[in-house]
């Protein structure tokens, strides 16, 4: 059986909507996907719309941005009640700062002689009106103020940029209490995408649940080292391709070991 348990549509940053990201999962004969849009919901409630038409179990996901010692650590939750007040409450906290954030950067761009309007930036965002830096750089690359995507980053929208507009700063152990008091799953994100590997380490001290062991952006010795990880520490292990914007290759040819299954749904068991 073919697994992929970390993908987005275009209700937050994804290349394809619910529906195509589907129809495309059944003709490269998944069995297993979970639908992991940044910070909501949206995408895998619009699955369940068209779900009855294909051979695939479709497990309730999400990705949610966290903040741990100044790092941006993305935290994966996975079978959550998804009526549970506080976690709705938390995403539509960080749904409403992001948008605001894209408001204020476009805002400050005027600083630099560029005004956009709103609708320009926004007819960029997914259907879930997901915004963030690409929305906008889309945008300034389409209305002339940049020749390529990359110098819209490198001139106006980096981190130390006077448009830049940092992120709201969500506590990443609230985050992992949140997910298990709404009886859901937390486990670590792309753990290869972090500077610093004592973090992880950090993350179980906080209680998470798994570790994405099995990530389609590494290599193997990558996935050694966490795997061994994963064991000693007693934690689910999990894999996706974490597709987005790429290739639709991604979606044709990987698949994350048995295992991550065979733990997520024991793990569910448990705790139901």
């Amino acid at each position: 059986m073919k697994i992929d348990l970390h993908l987005h549509t275009s209700f937050s940053d994804g290349k394809l909507s619910p529906q195509a990201l589907l129809r495309n999962a059944a003709e490269n004969h998944y069995s297993y996907i979970s639908i992991t849009d940044h910070d909501t919901f949206m995408g895998y409630l619009d699955a369940q719309k068209y779900i009855h038409k294909y051979n695939i179990e479709l497990i309730p996901g999400v990705e949610i941005s966290t903040m741990l010692d100044h790092t941006e650590v993305h935290i994966l939750a996975y079978y959550c009640d998804l009526g549970n007040e506080a976690l709705n409450n938390l995403l539509q906290e960080v749904y409403d700062s992001r948008y605001g954030r894209a408001m204020q950067m476009v805002k400050n761009l005027e600083a630099f002689d560029i005004y956009l309007d709103w609708q320009d930036v926004l007819v960029y965002a997914g259907e879930n009106k997901y915004i963030g830096r690409p929305n906008i750089a889309r945008a300034l690359l389409e209305h002339g103020f940049v020749k390529t995507f990359k110098e819209a980053f490198d001139r106006y929208l980096h981190n130390d940029s006077p448009a830049y507009v940092p992120k709201l700063k969500v506590d990443t152990e609230y985050v992992i209490q949140t997910i298990k008091k709404a009886k859901g799953l937390s486990v670590l994100a792309h753990p290869v995408r972090l500077p610093d590997d004592s973090l992880i380490f950090t993350c179980i001290d906080m209680g998470i649940d798994g570790l994405e062991v099995y990530y389609a952006a590494q290599d193997t010795s990558q996935t050694r080292l966490y795997e061994q990880i994963a064991v000693e520490n007693k934690l689910i292990r999990t894999g996706g391709t974490d597709f987005h914007q790429g290739e639709l290759s991604n979606l044709v040819n990987y698949s994350a070991p048995d295992i991550c299954i065979k733990e997520l749904k024991a793990a569910y068991e448990r705790i139901r």
